[in-house]
């Protein structure tokens, strides 16, 4: 079964001397990272065994993806660690892997230290400069870990948040990466003449579009810097610059440049598509996103880590009201996504609201060394007459009439007020949709039985609260609304909802 390497190879043997990526400082051809890739690769693989996870503890980087794919090559999969993450969190990650190997920058080895972690620790910078050339001895080293590979093996790992306060780390191969990123780089025409704006950090599977979209097409990347997102004037002259043609980015990261207004600054006229996920895309961003950028297509996507990225995907080829939602769209092909309800069975008539759950290509392998929450998530189902592993996502959806589904919220954000099941996030909703609002994000505080909500923009509270009446029941509106300057987000873009609710306590 063909992994990730060989797709790696067969494109570097048509486009060797095409930028791979670019990171700002560091731009490499393909030829140029695979070599870097064996070279790492053969270091590592005298130091782990096939199927063993590496953390690399750095920024991304053009260093940091040839030590990700380095690692592949020595036949063990890659768990990027976010260096913005507390020590103590580091530990618990590092922890759940049982890593005796760690690849860190040298800017960031003092913050390992603090996590008391005793394996072995490798540099990055040393790893990617000092590497020997890949001799014969390592050749059949190689060659010998290559031959124990099949599709099945596992890739890479991302770690989530875990409902006992320890992280879940999923583990995903390389059959489920090769076929989900076969059907998203032929549907959105990705070829070896795009070059991919990478927004996300390493750490948050949003990455995983950018990196291997350009591997299996022979795109180039252009990783941005953090930094960038800070200054839209900056982040949009930089995308002009490197003639960006494709954005695959998290719905907080573009409305950041809405929210500051950065499309009056520049438009990056080279960007054909625009792809969006991991929250709801408030309308009032789209439509500026929309007004500036007429010509281009957005693309709403749907999906957890746990089924490879994304199950769900909609072209949106109109202009939506500010209270409508934007439906999930069409199911990847070789996927069947489908509602369930409480009893365990699927939700086939219109007007139900169940969890959605995903069947077929890609999902992850499991939640790594946690085979219970693996099996709470992962079950066998009938689904289309044939029993097959089932993720359950613990998202809601709504289905309607014309056979859409529509993203209703978490399980765990409904609540029961004043004798009313309610959706927190349809409250977000229709409070975002509020002129002067920018964000919200709104929560139960059940000790006081009452919704707090807090939000950023120009409208006072009491305004807000005069007009969010006029859109949902009273039982619906918050006992408390708070104005804060801006939305602190979580390590992944989203707004950090782990924030507000410290705030309650």
């Amino acid at each position: 079964m063909e992994t990730i390497l060989d797709r790696l190879e067969e494109t570097t043997s048509k486009y060797a001397g095409r930028p791979a990526v670019d990171d700002g400082s560091i731009c490499i051809s393909y030829e140029e990272l695979m070599d870097k890739a064996q070279r790492i690769g053969a270091v590592l693989s005298e130091k782990i065994e096939v199927g063993e996870p590496v953390a690399i503890f750095a920024e991304k980087s053009t260093k940091t993806l040839a030590a990700m794919y380095g690692t592949v090559y020595a036949g063990g999969f890659y768990v990027s660690v976010n260096p913005e993450q507390p020590p103590e969190r580091v530990k618990r990650i590092l922890s759940v892997l049982e890593s005796k190997l760690v690849i860190v920058d040298k800017e960031r080895l003092e913050q390992l230290k603090e996590t008391g972690f005793e394996g072995e620790v490798l540099s990055l910078e040393d790893l990617y400069d000092q590497a020997p050339p890949v001799d014969d001895k390592a050749k059949e080293r190689l060659a010998a870990v290559r031959g124990q590979l099949t599709g099945d093996s596992p890739l890479y790992g991302v770690f989530t948040s875990g409902s006992t306060g320890n992280p879940k780390g999923i583990v995903v191969s390389h059959r489920s990466v090769l076929d989900f990123i076969g059907h998203f780089t032929e549907i959105f025409s990705i070829t070896s003449e795009d070059i991919l704006a990478n927004q996300a950090p390493f750490d948050f599977d949003v990455s995983v579009k950018d990196l291997y979209s350009a591997l299996m097409t022979g795109a180039e990347v252009v990783l941005i810097p953090k930094e960038y997102f800070s200054t839209p004037p900056r982040l949009l002259d930089y995308l002009c610059d490197k003639k960006a043609t494709v954005l695959i980015w998290a719905v907080s990261a573009l409305c950041i440049v809405s929210g500051l207004k950065g499309l009056r600054y520049r438009v990056p006229e080279y960007v054909r598509t625009i792809m969006f996920s991991g929250e709801v895309m408030p309308i009032k961003h789209l439509t500026m996103w929309q007004d500036a950028m007429p010509e281009t297509e957005f693309v709403n996507l749907y999906g957890p880590s746990e089924i490879t990225c994304n199950c769900n995907y909609y072209r949106i080829g109109r202009r939506f009201e500010k209270t409508e939602k934007i439906p999930l769209g069409s199911a990847f092909p070789g996927r069947t996504v489908f509602l369930m309800d409480d009893e365990g069975k699927t939700v086939t008539e219109p007007g139900r609201t169940g969890e959605i759950c995903v069947a077929g290509e890609s999902l992850a392998i499991g939640y790594y060394n946690n085979p219970e929450q693996t099996a709470r998530q992962f079950i066998e189902y009938t689904v289309n007459g044939k029993t097959q592993r089932v993720y359950k996502t613990g998202d809601l959806a709504l289905l309607t009439e014309d056979g859409e589904m529509y993203f209703a919220g978490r399980g765990d954000f409904q609540i029961k007020h004043m004798g009313h099941r309610i959706e927190l996030e349809e409250i977000e909703s229709n409070f975002m949709a509020l002129d002067g609002v920018e964000r919200a994000v709104c929560l139960f505080d059940e000790p006081k039985n009452r919704i707090v909500l807090w939000y950023c923009g120009e409208v006072t509270p009491k305004d807000a609260r005069v007009q969010l009446k006029e859109k949902v029941p009273g039982y619906m509106v918050p006992g408390r609304i708070n104005q804060v300057e801006e939305m602190p987000l979580n390590k992944n873009g989203k707004i950090d909802r782990a924030y507000f609710r410290s705030l309650l306590s």
